[in-house]
């Protein structure tokens, strides 16, 4: 028994046998090519079912679905605005409960020179940033875990 020979390309359309057609089998036989024309579309869905699996398994990092994956990264990044309270510093808190991290942190409009040096003391569950020069104004922070 011989398979009808198949690609993973999508066929535009799919053989209809006429009245007229002989009835022909083998490898290029009018009576396998609706069934080749099939097996064809079936081989490139195929593929591009694995291609988007294998995709979503990459973007899951190890998770179980990517709910958890983006659970996971919601515990160990965040950003958002506070207000420096210049050497006496302001202190926020965070859910990532380890002191392996970074923050970056940046003044959101001019500090007119009063911004001086930042000092960041990292905590498990929070952080203060301090800075030298006694700008009490607007920044924003990002924690990369």
């Amino acid at each position: 028994m011989a398979y009808v020979p198949e690609s993973a390309t999508w066929k535009a359309g799919v053989f209809q046998l006429e009245t007229t057609d002989p009835l022909l089998g083998g490898t290029n036989g009018p009576l396998n090519q609706a069934a080749k024309d099939l097996a064809c579309r079936t081989s490139y869905l195929k593929q591009q079912t694995d291609d988007t699996s294998n995709e979503i398994s990459t973007a899951r990092g190890g998770k179980a679905n990517l709910n958890e994956r983006f659970k996971a990264l919601e515990m160990t990044s965040k950003q958002g605005d506070f207000t420096f309270n210049g050497t006496t510093g302001t202190t926020v808190s965070h859910t990532i409960g380890n002191t392996n991290y970074v923050v970056n942190v940046a003044a959101t409009r001019s500090t007119e020179g009063d911004l001086g040096d930042i000092y960041i003391a990292r905590g498990a569950y929070y952080f203060t940033i301090y800075n030298t020069g006694g700008y009490k104004g607007d920044g924003r922070y990002q924690i990369l875990n």
